[in-house]
C-alpha cells in the first residue's frame, strides 16, 4: 500500500518463537488424536457437517487424515511468511513512518502469529468429533462448535490490530 515503509527488520521474539513452536505441538497433537483411535474406526467414518453441526457426508475411515494434513500445510505456508516475508512488503492500514514502523510492524507479526496459532488449532475439535460420533458416542453437545468460535477469532483477531495500529502515535 506505502512504498515508501521504513526497511526495518523486526526479529521474532522468544516468546513468539515458543508461539511457533506451541502451533506445531497442537499440529503433531491433531495427527497423533488421529493415530491413536484410526485403527479402530469403523471403515465409513462422518466427513461434513452442515452449519447445525449435522453430519451430511461420510467417507472411508482414510479421510480422518485430510484435518491434521491441510491444517498443517496451512500451518507451515503461514510459519514460512511469518519468518521470510520483510514487515515493509505488507499492507497497513495507517502510514507507516520512522516514527510508528517498529510498533506497527511487531503488532502485524504478532497477529500473524496469533492467526497460525489459532489455524493449528482449529481442526482439533473437528477431528474429536469424528471419532466420536464414529464411535456413536454422543455427549449431548457438538464439539465441532469450537471450531465456529475458533474462526470467528481468527476474523476479529485482524480488526482488533488494526483498531490498535490507529492509536499508535504517527
Amino acid at each position: 500500500m506505502f512504498a515508501d515503509s521504513p526497511k526495518l527488520d523486526i526479529k521474532l521474539t522468544k516468546k513468539q518463537q515458543r508461539q511457533i513452536a506451541l502451533g506445531w505441538i497442537i499440529i503433531a497433537v491433531n495427527f497423533l488424536i488421529a493415530g491413536v483411535f484410526y485403527h479402530d474406526l469403523p471403515d465409513s467414518i462422518p466427513t461434513h457437517f452442515n452449519y447445525k453441526g449435522d453430519v451430511d457426508g461420510y467417507g472411508d475411515k482414510d479421510s480422518i487424515w485430510t484435518l491434521p494434513l491441510i491444517m498443517g500445510l496451512t500451518y507451515a505456508l503461514l510459519a514460512l511468511i511469518i519468518k521470510k516475508v520483510k514487515p515493509w512488503n505488507m499492507n497497513y492500514p495507517v502510514k507507516v513512518t520512522e516514527n510508528n514502523a517498529p510498533e506497527v510492524y511487531k503488532m502485524s507479526l504478532q497477529t500473524l502469529i496469533y492467526i497460525n496459532l489459532l489455524i493449528s488449532i482449529i481442526a482439533t475439535p473437528t477431528i474429536v468429533e469424528i471419532i466420536l460420533l464414529a464411535h456413536k458416542i454422543d455427549l449431548g453437545f457438538k464439539i465441532s462448535s469450537l471450531s465456529i468460535i475458533i474462526v470467528a477469532m481468527v476474523t476479529l483477531l485482524p480488526i482488533y490490530f488494526i483498531f490498535k495500529m490507529f492509536k499508535i502515535a504517527k
